[in-house]
């Protein structure tokens, strides 16, 4: 309703503004060719006016017929026909209506339909403004309108998604979490109670971070020493090497929700659990500047001991892994589009890396 009513204001307002400028521009134009009189002051002042109100009723018919949903040929044709009407329809209505002001009768097309038919596309050339510009200007809302709609469809569709994904993601933490205290509870209680504080912030982590699109990488790096630790109580600090690198320049980039935790738990289980002798897990990050020096994407590197499977089933180069990783490029290309990546690839022999490429903003 807001809507409407600001729309109508502009309306009126460039309707006063327009066909004053048509009184105004008129009564110049008699002057500088000494054709001034009052008669002429009233006849210009009933033209004005006449425009408006013709004007109007033309807009008022549209709306009613709703002739400006119907497709662009037919828009033209209407235009084409409600010029042609609006300007006769001043010319024959103009001294009827000079005559019921005045009085007096005043015919100006005495020299026949020829001077009636030059008068008639006299007045055109400035109907055809008010004609073409109310056209387009509600051709073009109606797009705008169109593609309003369009991109809340697609925001609430990728919310959707995002909301679906997360719920299926946080089950598979919570139980992985839940073995590692379950290790720990006969053979060592009070590791066991320490274990159980960092479970306890963990879950609050999982259980939070659906109120959030984005989180800063400390938030993130929190989550992921605190699963790391129940990790390292469960296999022992010889079997799960730490190595961390993350500049404290880089903490404060915004990362969607467990997305890096996703990526050391994916190689915790299927790289230091897989291998008997366990490994190494390292975390680099490092910023990707562009040309100008502004860091671009921030790169997030996870590797650990293992092999990718020989036959990854039809996948890409690159796009291998289970449901974790592929909720988790879902996640991405619902918040960046094309702009993030996530790839999964074995260099050198027997270390598997998973890299994520994350801009400094999702899609608008």
């Amino acid at each position: 309703m807001r809507q409407y009513l600001h729309a109508k204001r502009w309306y009126w307002i460039f309707q006063l503004l327009g066909w004053g400028g048509f009184w105004a521009t008129q009564v110049q134009a008699n002057f500088m060719l000494d054709r001034y009189d009052p008669d002429t002051l009233v006849w210009l002042t009933v033209a004005a006016m006449l425009g408006l109100l013709l004007t109007h009723c033309y807009r008022a018919l549209l709306l009613r017929r709703q002739v400006l949903r119907m497709p662009l040929p037919w828009q033209a044709g209407v235009a084409v026909l409600g010029l042609l009407g609006l300007s006769v329809s001043m010319h024959l209505l103009s001294p009827l209506l000079y005559m019921a002001l005045l009085g007096k009768w005043k015919w100006p097309y005495s020299g026949g339909w020829a001077t009636f038919t030059f008068g008639v596309i006299g007045m055109g050339r400035y109907l055809i403004v008010w004609v073409l510009a109310y056209h387009f200007f509600v051709v073009g809302e109606r797009l705008a309108q169109v593609q309003v709609r369009e991109l809340h469809a697609a925001a609430a569709r990728r919310q959707a998604e995002l909301d679906l994904l997360r719920s299926q993601i946080n089950p598979h933490f919570l139980f992985n979490a839940l073995n590692s205290v379950r290790a720990l509870t006969l053979s060592d209680p009070h590791r066991a109670r320490t274990a159980v504080t960092q479970l306890a912030d963990l879950l609050r982590y999982t259980l939070n971070y659906e109120q959030h699109q984005l989180i800063s990488l400390r938030e993130e790096l929190t989550a992921v020493h605190d699963y790391l630790a129940l990790e390292q109580t469960r296999f022992g600090p010889e079997r799960l090497r730490l190595d961390v690198a993350v500049p404290s320049e880089l903490l404060s980039w915004p990362v969607p929700p467990a997305t890096l935790l996703t990526l050391v738990e994916n190689a915790v289980k299927h790289g230091i659990s897989a291998t008997p002798n366990g490994g190494v897990l390292r975390l680099v990050a490092q910023p990707m500047p562009t040309e100008t020096g502004a860091a671009a994407y921030l790169s997030l590197e996870v590797s650990q001991p293992g092999h990718l499977p020989l036959t990854p089933l039809a996948r890409p180069a690159g796009q291998r892994g289970g449901l974790g990783l592929l909720n988790t490029r879902q996640r991405l290309r619902s918040l960046y589009g094309d702009a993030a990546s996530l790839t999964l690839q074995e260099n050198p022999i027997g270390t598997v890396i998973a890299r994520l490429d994350v801009p400094a903003n999702p899609l608008p």
